[in-house]
C-alpha cells in the first residue's frame, strides 16, 4: 500500500478560472470536439476517474489553460 495521495485539481482549477458550476465546461469541451453529458462531465469534475481519456485531458487542459500536471498528482501526506 502506497502512502501516496492522488489529486484531482479539476474543480479548483475551474473555481481559479470562475467557472463554478460543472456544466461551465460542458461548451467549451463541446468547442473542441468533446461531446459529454451533464452527468459525466459532473463525474469527471467532482472525482479522480478510475480511467483518464486523453481526449479529455487534452480538452480540458486547453479550456482551462493549464497542463495535465496541474490536474492531477500524487504527493505524500506531511508527516509521513
Amino acid at each position: 500500500m502506497s502512502d501516496r495521495v492522488l489529486e484531482w485539481n479539476v474543480r479548483f482549477l475551474m473555481s481559479e478560472r470562475g467557472m463554478y458550476k460543472t456544466t461551465d465546461l460542458i461548451e467549451p469541451l463541446k468547442k473542441r470536439g468533446l461531446v459529454l453529458s451533464r452527468e459525466q462531465v459532473y463525474r469527471l469534475v467532482t472525482q479522480p476517474p478510475e480511467r483518464l481519456n486523453m481526449e479529455f485531458l487534452a480538452c480540458v487542459c486547453d479550456v482551462l489553460d493549464c497542463s495535465p500536471n496541474d490536474i492531477f498528482g500524487a504527493r505524500t501526506p506531511a508527516g509521513t
